[in-house]
């Protein structure tokens, strides 16, 4: 349902109605498109069931008849449509016949992990210059800017679709812009089938699992290892309650995962850091330095695993440069890993931008040619890949 409560009670007092039928009469149009493909869109007979007044006027209405229909009618059914996202299917179809060839991207380029955002970014642009279109870049990066971005839509007719990168996009919200006609392709939403036409997810962490449990713990025979991760301060929250992102808690958990497994304490050394930036590894680096100088030797770090490759590529360089041996691990396989040697976890960013600018490309060409946006939503899993290399001891090929 796109209606919520407050919307019932908004358009019972409007019209001078009892909410209980304003509700049933929404009830009963639901009703009637049980089990159709297409997306749910507001019609006549909506606003005709919500106002109580006849198909006759409504029809009037939209086809914009002077005199018509009272002032104050006329009034009240302005408003009707903007409450329920009405747009009268001649208007929509010459919105849909403008193509603009411009995709919008929606993603927290300056939140604490840019460098993956524009790893995914590159994907786009790269399939999307294919097919010729441009990209229209938007930067939301705090809950604030993601609600007042999604509450005021700046990119209606502006561009044809969205690819939204790792924001928490509430139900409500992609209806509204469902109701637009507006085709989104969503990366890392939690929610339960959205509505939205494409959604990409990460398989699950089990790579991370198997990299921590297999090859640093049973393969090299490492005993005491130290986790770095961002702390709850991250202003951007991609889950819906959790004290942090959705994907940041599923990657501890699967380290944690591991220790547990080998009998280890999983919680025993944590270090935190406030973002993925290789200032911030450089610090965490002299904490783990002067942990190690406080314990004896059989008790010291012997390896870290980090959640970003920033992080490992920082305190991989201090620790080579401060003769200090300790194995190192990374996470999305940027090209500071490669360059680095670093054991990481490819996250195929670029993989998951092509995919979800062709995802949103298709679902423009159903558009234009059967006047709705493709039913029910295409939920896609990328795998992931454990990439080994030098930093966690092994030699090189």
């Amino acid at each position: 349902m796109f209606l919520e409560g407050r919307h019932i009670k908004e358009i019972a007092q409007l019209f001078g109605r009892d909410p209980e039928k304003v509700a049933s009469a929404y009830s009963d149009w639901l009703a009637s498109r049980r089990g159709r493909r297409q997306p749910l869109r507001p019609d006549n007979r909506l606003l005709a069931r919500l106002s109580g007044l006849s198909t006759t006027s409504i029809s009037n209405f939209v086809q914009n008849k002077p005199g018509s229909l009272s002032e104050e009618n006329w009034q009240r059914l302005a408003r009707l449509v903007d409450i329920v996202g009405y747009v009268p299917s001649r208007a929509a179809q010459s919105l849909r016949s403008r193509r603009h060839n411009t995709v919008g991207v929606v993603l927290p380029l300056s939140s604490v992990s840019p460098v993956f955002y524009l790893q995914v970014l590159k994907g786009v642009r790269e399939r999307a210059s294919f097919f010729g279109f441009q990209r229209l870049i938007y930067d939301v990066t705090t809950i604030e800017e993601r609600d007042d971005f999604f509450d005021g839509m700046p990119f209606l007719d502006v561009v044809d679709g969205l690819v939204v990168v790792g924001l928490c996009i509430t139900e409500s919200q992609l209806n509204i812009m469902e109701r637009h006609q507006l085709p989104i392709v969503v990366v890392h939403n939690r929610l339960s089938h959205p509505p939205v036409v494409a959604n990409i997810l990460d398989v699950d962490e089990s790579r991370l699992r198997d990299l921590v449990d297999h090859h640093l713990i049973k393969h090299h025979g490492y005993r005491r290892l130290a986790l770095v991760t961002l702390d709850t301060s991250n202003p951007l929250k991609m889950g819906d309650a959790a004290p942090g992102d959705w994907n940041r808690v599923a990657r501890k958990r699967a380290y944690q995962d591991a220790l547990q497994t080998n009998g280890m304490d999983p919680d025993e050394l944590v270090f935190t850091v406030k973002e993925h930036s290789f200032e911030a590894g450089c610090d965490v680096f002299e904490q783990i330095r002067q942990k190690n100088a406080s314990l004896s030797p059989d008790e010291r770090i012997q390896a870290v695993v980090c959640l970003s490759d920033t992080l490992a590529a920082a305190i991989l360089t201090r620790a080579r440069q401060a003769g200090l041996a300790i194995a190192v691990t990374g996470y999305d396989n940027l090209d500071i890993a490669r360059l680095h040697g670093i054991s990481t976890v490819d996250q195929k960013a670029g993989q998951v931008g092509a995919l979800a600018f062709q995802h949103l490309f298709n679902a423009l060409e159903y558009r234009e040619r059967t006047d709705t946006l493709p039913w029910p939503p295409v939920e896609e899993a990328i795998g992931m890949e454990a990439v080994i290399r030098t930093s966690c001891g092994c030699p090189a090929e």
